[in-house]
């Protein structure tokens, strides 16, 4: 089944930020008490090393995805993260610098992944935040890259469309109460939280609708390689994989962008 891409709530400009950051705080502790992502280390590690580089910028950090839980399983030593994000999650970053000792920061400025700065120097991830972005936007993402001559790396996991679909009854009620329940391990936890979370079920209502809309926009390996294929030539590799060390029902699918000379 192809791709769709329907709409998600985060991706409104007029979705308040308050529930935004709820959103995004309770989706990076969802990430955080998960090892999916641990996968991503060694393809990361890769480019650190091709570049000479010590510098991570991690792009739609939301609050944070998994990069508390990542930044002390880089084996390269003296690795620097900065978090960057179009609504940049203020409260939270601060506390995750906070608790990485200082080797994660981040920039309180809206970061638009379309439209980068030269200035951002450093390896660039992504998270999770490729589907967010329509095919004519993903091409202008990696071929910014590639003008740049920045090295990239995007992770997600990619279920299977048809079976999201045929499912979507059981997954939204597993995801509305994931939701509900690990509102309450969020640090601080504040009353607006609770409010819009357990006493007004709307953040997981919302999330649970953008988790299943989410999983019909993701990009499989596929698609990433016929939509991408005339950017891979000689001067930038890119490579479009699927790793499988999780589960072998849904792969992390990962693209992995290399420029061959600085």
């Amino acid at each position: 089944m192809k791709r769709v891409h329907l709409f998600e709530f985060m991706d409104l400009n007029w979705f308040p930020q308050f529930l935004r950051k709820i959103q995004t705080n309770i989706l990076q502790t969802i990430m955080l008490r998960t090892k999916a992502f641990d996968y991503a280390i060694p393809y990361i590690e890769s480019e650190l090393l091709k570049d000479n580089q010590n510098t991570i910028i991690d792009l739609c950090s939301g609050a944070s995805g998994p990069w508390l839980r990542l930044i002390n399983k880089i084996s390269i030593k003296n690795v620097n993260l900065i978090l960057t994000d179009k609504f940049p999650n203020i409260e939270m970053f601060k506390v995750i610098k906070e608790q990485s000792n200082g080797k994660i920061s981040y920039i309180d400025k809206p970061i638009d992944v379309l439209d980068i700065s030269n200035e951002l120097s450093g390896i660039k991830t992504i998270f999770t935040g490729f589907h967010h972005f329509k095919p004519t936007e993903v091409y202008k993402i990696i071929r910014n890259a590639k003008d740049r001559n920045d090295n990239i790396c995007i992770f997600d996991y990619v279920p299977d469309k048809l079976l999201t679909i045929i499912l979507f009854p059981i997954t939204f009620i597993i995801s509305f109460f994931q939701f509900y329940f690990l509102s309450f391990l969020v640090k601080p936890v504040t009353f607006v939280q609770i409010l819009f979370t357990n006493i007004l079920p709307v953040i997981p209502i919302i999330a649970a609708w953008d988790g299943f809309v989410s999983s019909l926009r993701k990009y499989s390996k596929k698609e990433l390689e016929k939509l991408l294929y005339d950017l891979n030539d000689s001067n930038y590799e890119i490579k479009i994989g699927e790793d499988f060390s999780l589960t072998k029902a849904t792969p992390m699918v990962y693209l992995i962008g290399t420029p061959s000379k600085k």
